[in-house]
């Protein structure tokens, strides 16, 4: 098995000489089984190897017997060991129990291998594993994406050098080796798909098509991650093509271009395109694909579809446009006058501002949320507003005024928040801007007798 190991790990250059690794330790045979593997081969890898265990906490004290049987392994072989319990009160709404567990595995992994400085996560997914991912995500309606099952090496870092072996050459080098190992019960629950392809159709399909169903499957996983592989080099080189123009939350692709590419291509970059717009890529499904395919082929200028998560396609002519629509936005506008000493509640803004004089060595100008000014240069009333047309101030060291709109533009704001920018003004002009930014006019000097202070509290 372990010579397996190492032509998988080769062959996908999923390790370098000299790394970290951290192996996560389930307790099962398969990751029991990578773990004595990765450990025989250490010293000549010159690995440096630690050991993580989740406790899921699902099956009482099963579970916890996992957690020792795991602890006693890896101090038998002379391994830091981390462990963690999952908070089952967590789970959010709108998310599987599956998918929950899965992502505070993946959470407590990611730290975990912080701690120990590990360039690698190892993971224990076995030949059996890949050839049920097909099969699941067939019987789901996966394309190549989804067939192509998991990956030998995902975001760099997490590895699977088990992939090629089968289970049955993993639990023989277990009983070869004298290895315990724990049998997770909740595997034979028949509530889970997953349980069924590995107990009920695996078992059909070897007896009555072929006995190399899994090898076959996993076979055909690596064809599809190869040319799935293409496809995704040529969407990302078309991303980058000057025949699509990209903005935040919205695409705008030539058509010649769209109608030209091969139609595999032109399916995932569509498909691409919509997950971009949409939450977390979620909710994107074939038949959504499929509409904006045929609005790409069939349909006249000014033909729209709407999409999930408010996302809008159109033809403009020459043009395929997807973008997802802003919410309508009322202009926020407000106006406070000013009593000194007083404070004014913006509830637009949900802030208060405490308005009062204060004595000159008092000032602090370190202090990010107090605005200080001269008082005997501003020209009551006082006044707390929005923005409005035609406001300037004198930025702090210019001689000349300059306009609000481009002080704020100049300072990256963007559009649909400038008008939530609070502004302190007297008769003349502006005289601070939010996040203190202060009229040349009113700042504090050396000749500054009587210092108003703006002290801004966030509610």
């Amino acid at each position: 098995m372990i010579k397996k190991v190492l032509r998988t790990i080769e062959k996908y250059h999923l390790l370098e000489r000299g790394e970290r690794v951290l192996a996560a330790l389930s307790g099962g045979p398969d990751s029991t089984a990578l773990l004595m593997a990765l450990a025989e081969i250490a010293p000549e890898w010159n690995l440096t190897l630690c050991v993580a265990h989740f406790n899921h906490g699902l099956r009482g004290r099963e579970s916890n017997a996992d957690e020792k049987i795991s602890r006693n392994l890896a101090k038998k072989l002379g391994l830091p060991f981390f462990s963690a319990n999952m908070n089952q009160t967590k789970v959010k709404k709108g998310i599987s129990p599956e998918d929950f567990y899965r992502q505070q595995r993946y959470t407590f992994l990611d730290k975990t291998a912080r701690k120990c400085r590990a360039q690698k996560i190892v993971l224990g997914h076995n030949l059996q594993d890949q050839a049920e991912t097909v099969l699941l995500n067939l019987l789901r309606g996966s394309g190549p994406e989804g067939l192509k099952g998991f990956l030998p090496k995902r975001d760099g870092r997490f590895i699977r050098p088990l992939m090629e072996t089968s289970r049955e050459e993993i639990i023989a080098f277990l009983n070869q080796s004298g290895t315990a190992y724990r049998q997770d019960r909740s595997n034979e629950n028949r509530r889970y798909l997953r349980n069924q392809i590995r107990a009920d159709l695996i078992p059909y399909l070897q007896e009555k098509f072929n006995p190399k169903i899994v090898e076959n499957l996993a076979r055909t996983a690596e064809i599809l991650r190869m040319e799935d592989e293409f496809i995704r080099e040529q969407v990302a080189a078309a991303l980058q093509s000057r025949f699509v123009q990209r903005a935040q939350n919205r695409f705008l692709i030539k058509m010649d271009y769209l109608l030209n590419v091969p139609p595999a291509v032109r399916w995932r970059l569509l498909k691409t395109v919509l997950e971009d717009l949409t939450p977390k890529g979620n909710g994107i499904t074939f038949r959504h694909v499929t509409s904006l395919n045929e609005l790409v082929q069939k349909s006249e200028t000014g033909k729209r579809i709407a999409f999930p998560s408010k996302i809008e396609a159109r033809r403009e002519y020459d043009d395929l446009i997807v973008e997802k629509k802003p919410l309508p936005r009322r202009r926020m506008t407000f106006a406070y006058s000013v009593d000194v000493p007083g404070t004014v509640s913006l509830l637009e803004k949900n802030l208060t501002v405490e308005a009062q004089l204060v004595k000159k060595r008092n000032v602090d100008f370190d202090n990010q949320d107090t605005v200080y000014l001269d008082w005997d240069k501003i020209t009551r009333p006082l006044t707390i507003r929005s923005r409005r047309n035609g406001d300037w101030f004198q930025p702090l060291g210019m001689s000349g005024r300059q306009k609000i709109k481009d002080f704020l533009i100049d300072h990256k704001i963007p559009a649909g928040k400038r008008d939530d920018v609070m502004l302190v003004v007297d008769s003349l002009s502006v005289v601070a801007i939010e996040n203190t930014h202060v009229n040349e006019r009113v700042k504090i000097t050396g000749e500054t007798k009587k210092v108003l202070q703006l002290k801004i509290t966030r509610l």
